[in-house]
């Protein structure tokens, strides 16, 4: 069953990357927002757990951010911005410039990596919002660290939700996946569903479109698939439907 733990949370004996996509104004983002919100007041995920959104789209996640006389954070666009958020902050939000994103990707990574070496109970979370931005068909066009993160991450407790309005369609992500979160898809990504894992599409569509906002969710190592209601409020982000 899909909970805030296991949605955001690393797993040292199961892959660390989650996939999330659906088309735009399906839910997702705001599932994810929500969800984000109740996952930062969590102690389950340690004093030192980071959740770090790398969005170049620069929309949708400002509101999980904290804005008031304690306590002020915003979003940051350059490895500076970065490092100084993650030593002080729970959230960390990035907007990045598009001509240098793949860059402030990749040093962010690294230093995530560099932290997570250095400093005991440090954990994070990294959402990658628009992920086939970077990440392509081709095992070969993945980024090294994106690469590094998949394979390596789980040790660290560090774990990489693929956020996308389409299917990120490589199969060496797919291999490196735990499982796959989706809401409304395009029909394309729809009929990747069953050739990709069996599933049919035209049953998981029909009963998503019967509550707006409600989503599906795959569990890729135990080959179970779950309907969820749509969110309606912080404090119960995740609910199985009846």
């Amino acid at each position: 069953m899909l909970t805030i733990d296991n949605l955001f949370g690393a797993n040292k004996t199961s892959p660390c990357v989650r996939q999330v996509y659906g088309v735009s104004g399906s839910g997702k983002s705001f599932m994810l927002n929500k969800a984000l919100k109740t996952a930062r007041k969590m102690p389950a995920f340690g004093k030192l757990h980071r959740f770090v959104i790398f969005d170049i789209k620069h929309d949708g996640y400002e509101d999980v951010l904290i804005n008031d006389k304690k306590t002020k954070e915003y979003p940051v666009s350059d490895l500076d911005g970065v490092i100084k958020s993650l030593e002080k902050n729970r959230v960390t939000l990035i907007y990045p410039e598009m001509e240098t994103a793949s860059i402030l990707l990749e040093d962010t990574i690294k230093h995530i990596f560099s932290v997570a070496q250095r400093v005991e109970d440090f954990s994070a979370t990294f959402v990658l919002e628009e992920s086939s931005t970077f990440i392509g068909s081709h095992p070969f066009s993945i980024p090294p660290q994106i690469k590094r993160f998949a394979t390596q991450g789980r040790s660290l407790g560090l774990s990489l939700l693929l956020v996308n309005q389409r299917s990120v369609n490589n199969k060496w992500v797919d291999t490196q996946s735990q499982g796959i979160t989706v809401f409304r898809l395009a029909i394309p990504d729809a009929e990747l569903l069953k050739k990709r894992w069996g599933l049919n599409h035209e049953e998981i569509d029909l009963k998503l479109s019967e509550k707006k906002f409600s989503f599906a969710h795959y569990d890729l190592e135990k080959l179970s698939l779950t309907y969820y209601s749509p969110i309606n409020d912080d404090k119960t982000p995740i609910r199985k439907q009846k």
